[in-house]
């Protein structure tokens, strides 16, 4: 019975511990869509690992690096809106996260765009960095 009650402690632990780290990932991920709207290209940099990479919505061209990553940003015309839609799928292996799922952007008055992403993270230190990024339009 004692190795019984062990276990499930062990249990509940392992799972808060998990949990944990989920509202991390969900809190790195927050920090990505504020900071877009921001309009501010160091400030998303930031969010990235040095040798992340970016294949974004609106580009073709696969970015790998700050430089490239930044550039991107930059060549947004205006800021947009984001916001996740729920569920997020978020699955933590250690030091590696990922996030898959969607987003709705919308850019001044037009009309909301479904989209949908996948990031994964690595935590480094104790911030969840992205590594690797891919946003695509929601096909209809």
């Amino acid at each position: 019975m004692k190795t019984l009650y062990l276990l499930l402690l062990c249990s509940l632990a392992m799972n808060a511990a998990l949990a944990a780290q989920e509202d991390d990932v969900r809190a790195a991920g927050q920090k990505w869509v504020t900071g877009i709207s921001k309009g501010d290209p160091d400030y998303m940099v930031s969010l990235y690992a040095d040798d992340a990479i970016l294949h974004g919505t609106i580009s073709p061209v696969l970015r790998e690096g700050h430089a490239l990553i930044r550039e991107y940003f930059a060549a947004l015309s205006s800021p947009p809106t984001m916001d996740f839609v729920e569920p997020q799928h978020i699955r933590v292996y250690g030091d590696v996260a990922v996030n898959t799922g969607n987003y709705e952007t919308r850019i001044g008055n037009n009309p909301p765009v479904k989209l949908r992403y996948s990031f994964v993270y690595h935590k480094v230190g104790s911030e969840w960095l992205i590594i690797d990024h891919h946003s695509s339009r929601m096909p209809e």
